[in-house]
């Protein structure tokens, strides 16, 4: 529905890109918050299932948000695991504007899960 698409993954990163629509924005014509969190927090959680072959999300456990400045056009989110314990993956992330600028970032604790 918010029209994310996948630009890159590697182990322990992905980039995600959403190109503003109307009825992403808020109240004041730029994107809303709670899309860049959904953007940052999707980032982070596909990160962390790259870090092994069969790992799966078991679901967020914190997810820290800090808006930096209005965002506006297509943005950019990068996620990245930063590290890792059997159970938990510990991650950072952030979302760029066309012109580079951060417009958010955030961290997040993911919990990991092995098929099998």
């Amino acid at each position: 529905w918010m029209g994310v698409v996948e630009l890159s993954t590697a182990a322990g990163e992905v980039r995600l890109q959403v190109t503003q629509r109307h009825d992403l924005n808020n109240r004041r014509h730029v994107v809303h918050g709670g899309v860049l969190a959904t953007v940052l927090d999707s980032a982070m959680a596909r990160a962390a299932r790259t870090l092994e072959e069969g790992l799966e999300l078991g679901g967020t456990v914190d997810l820290h948000v800090q808006f930096m400045q209005p965002a506006e056009g297509r943005l950019v989110a990068m996620g990245r695991v930063e590290s890792s314990t059997r159970a938990l993956a510990f991650c950072r992330g952030e979302v760029r504007n066309e012109a580079g600028e951060l417009v958010a970032g955030g961290t997040a604790t993911m919990r990991l899960r092995r098929v099998g």
